[in-house]
């Protein structure tokens, strides 16, 4: 895990707090410390860091250097270091803060992953101002006796190693989301022959592959047993990775869904009127920005185990003006879980809508 500091060289105190975790860390972390704009600028251009650490606020130059780090894949915590207690608002509010707030502050710590306060005070003042709900209390030893420098840093990591547990999907290469949807195929159709040759020719080795983003992200999406299954399938042997005892963030107001055939039941007088009514749910779904992998993979499977009549489903779904949802949803099964037009009770359709909702399922769980 690389890690870079960045932070006002002129205040002693976060200057040393930021050396401390430096320290504290070892080899647990690769920490980069700079206090210079065109240095971390630089440094995020010409290599790959995990996360963005930004200590203290309003400084003019913070702004590029979070765009960057977000245009560069990093992930950003921040630390103000009491920099956002109304006292220091307060200080020059009209000519200094308030521009700066409007400007970038106020977003920057929006934008981050999690903030790290340091003690009651400051966790009530960013309750207050609600700028981010996921408040990390870590105490600092530069302030206080109360914890250790290797307490400090080993809850800073543990915080970091969160961070990078959380929405793993956004983590896996373009290769490897291709080879994801190779694994859904295969834990679907329980049997590789279904399978294109090419795609399972262009699997990795077990050893390639990133064990605990791939399966933190299908225990996330509650779409384990069908990763499992496909793994098994294709003769992936599985690392062992403690998904259950992982910690991560979940997006703010994030319900669990349940599954479609769990909303709709079982009471249908034929599979036409079932699939009516599971498109039906998934419109409510999307509506609700809930729509997600694990219910394309349900339908698909109910598309390649129940027969209908083909071109009276497409009338009735017309009729309930649900047929260019269900196309789109065609589309996204032939994109994600490799359903083809010989399973597709109408045909897809592949628009600006169909990207728009590929994003939402792709951004479920993106804080």
């Amino acid at each position: 895990m690389r890690i870079l500091h960045y932070y006002n060289a002129e205040d002693q105190m976060v200057a040393q707090h930021v050396t401390m975790l430096q320290e504290g860390m070892g080899r647990d972390a690769e920490n980069h410390l700079t206090t210079n704009n065109d240095d971390a600028r630089t440094l995020l251009q010409g290599s790959h860091y995990d996360i963005l650490h930004l200590h203290g606020c309003w400084r003019n130059s913070s702004r590029s250097i979070v765009n960057i780090a977000l245009r560069k894949g990093c992930r950003l915590v921040v630390t103000p270091h009491g920099q956002l207690e109304p006292w220091v608002q307060e200080q020059d509010y009209w000519k200094d803060k308030l521009p700066k707030r409007v400007l970038y502050q106020q977003r920057i710590i929006q934008q981050a992953y999690a903030i790290i306060i340091q003690g009651r005070m400051e966790q009530e003042c960013m309750e207050r101002l609600a700028w981010n709900k996921r408040l990390v209390t870590i105490r600092n030893c530069v302030i206080t006796s109360s914890i250790s420098k290797e307490e400090m840093s080993k809850q800073t990591f543990a915080l970091y190693r969160k961070i990078m547990d959380t929405n793993t999907l956004e983590l896996l290469s373009p290769d490897m989301r291709q080879h994801l949807k190779t694994i859904i195929m295969a834990g679907i159709t329980g049997d590789k022959r279904w399978l294109p040759a090419e795609a399972v020719t262009a699997l990795p080795a077990a050893v390639s592959i990133p064990w605990r983003e791939l399966l933190l992200y299908a225990h996330h999406e509650q779409i384990t047993d069908t990763i499992h299954r496909g793994l098994r399938i294709l003769g992936l042997e599985t690392q062992d990775v403690d998904v259950e005892h992982i910690d991560h963030f979940w997006p703010d107001d994030y319900q669990e869904v349940p599954l479609i055939g769990t909303t709709i039941g079982n009471q249908f007088a034929s599979e036409n009127e079932r699939l009516i009514a599971s498109f039906k749910t998934i419109r409510k779904l999307i509506s609700n920005g809930q729509f997600s992998i694990k219910h394309l993979i349900e339908l698909d499977r109910e598309l390649r185990q129940h027969g209908c009549n083909e071109e009276e489903l497409a009338e009735s779904l017309k009729e309930r003006h649900l047929l260019k949802i269900a196309r789109h949803i065609m589309q996204l099964m032939s994109d994600l879980t490799g359903l083809t037009e010989g399973f597709m009770p109408v045909p897809p359709l592949n628009n600006r809508k169909t990207r728009q909702l590929r994003t939402t399922i792709d951004n479920h769980l993106k804080i």
